[in-house]
Parts: C-alpha cells; sequence; structure tokens
C-alpha cells in the first residue's frame, strides 16, 4: 500500500528482550548436551543442535558487537524442533519455545504508522487500521505523534529520528483536512 505519510516509530531497547532469548538458548545448549551425553551414538541430533546453537550465537555476539540488530528466532526455532522431533519429546517446551520466537519476533518488528486520506494503518505484526472518522485529532510536536480518538482513547509514540517544522506543519495540516473532512 502506498502512504500518504509513514511515520517510523522510535525503538526500544531490547536488552531484556535479548537477554531471555539468550537464556532460552542456554537452557537449549545445556539440555542437548546433557542429553546428547546420554544417548548411545556419537552423531545423534542433540550434537547437531547444540553446535548450530552455539554457531548461531556467536553469529549473533559478533552482530552485536558491530552494533547491528539480533534477531534470537533462527536459534529458537531450532530449539523448538529439536525439542519436538527428539527421542526425548517434550510438547510443553516445544511450544513454549515457538511462543517465544513468535513474541521475540513481535516485539522487535518495527513499527511504522501509515497515512492515508482514507485510514490510519499501524504496520505492525498484526496490522490495524483506523477511519478518520474514529480521530478527534492526530498530530505531531516536539517528536511525539499524538491520536486522539473520539472514544476517548489517546496514543501518543515517539518518533524515529528529527522532523523538521515544515514536514511537521504539512503532515499536521493534512490531519487537520482528513478529520474535518471525515466528519
Amino acid at each position: 500500500m502506498v502512504y500518504d505519510y509513514l511515520i517510523s516509530l522510535k525503538r526500544p531497547d531490547y536488552k531484556i528482550i535479548d537477554l531471555v532469548s539468550q537464556l532460552l538458548y542456554l537452557v537449549a545448549f545445556a539440555t542437548f548436551i546433557f542429553f546428547a551425553t546420554k544417548s548411545q551414538g556419537i552423531v545423534n541430533g542433540y550434537w547437531l543442535s547444540a553446535l548450530i546453537l552455539l554457531v548461531i550465537f556467536l553469529y549473533l555476539k559478533f552482530k552485536i558487537a558491530r552494533k547491528k540488530r539480533a534477531y534470537y528466532t533462527a536459534g529458537l526455532a531450532i530449539a523448538a524442533i529439536t525439542f519436538l522431533a527428539g527421542p526425548n519429546r517434550n510438547l510443553f517446551i516445544f511450544f513454549f519455545y515457538v511462543a517465544s520466537l513468535l513474541i521475540e519476533r513481535e516485539l522487535k518488528f518495527h513499527k511504522e504508522i501509515g497515512f492515508t486520506e482514507k485510514e490510519i494503518v499501524f504496520n505492525t505484526l498484526i496490522s490495524k487500521q483506523y477511519d478518520w472518522a474514529d480521530m478527534n485529532n492526530v498530530l505531531i510536536k516536539d517528536g511525539l505523534l499524538t491520536l486522539d480518538f473520539k472514544n476517548n482513547k489517546v496514543i501518543q509514540k515517539e518518533i524515529e529520528g528529527d522532523v523538521s517544522k515544515e514536514i511537521e506543519q504539512e503532515f499536521n495540516s493534512f490531519c487537520i483536512v482528513q478529520v474535518e473532512y471525515s466528519r
């Protein structure tokens, strides 16, 4: 979809999310090593999964050191599949790891809000759409995007980057026209 305006929201700090994902990696790695040492064959899926987790973890540490964003979903997916497919199958842990990877992806998904003459769309993992008729006011001021709904709900989000006064005025004028036209 083509938007008249696309506002990128400021990304929060992901340290806690990353810490939880790293702990889940550690638990899976330790579990796989434990099961691998207790199993009969030298080559088995647990050794392979543990090795893959270690390689992914080291790669992500390298990415973080280079100031890039790290997504732990691949390793969480490997862990989930291993918990499901291994001889020591555990459906509860499988679903827990699948839920963890989906939650991590949703929390780190770059959030944007698109504005057209017809609607306002929150580009999240699950898209939300609002009509201009639902709004009392929409504006940007001092790096904050404010959406004031007619049902007394207010959403305020920090905007990523600086917005010039000219663009701020242009956007606010666009929003005033859309709100007035929808009444």
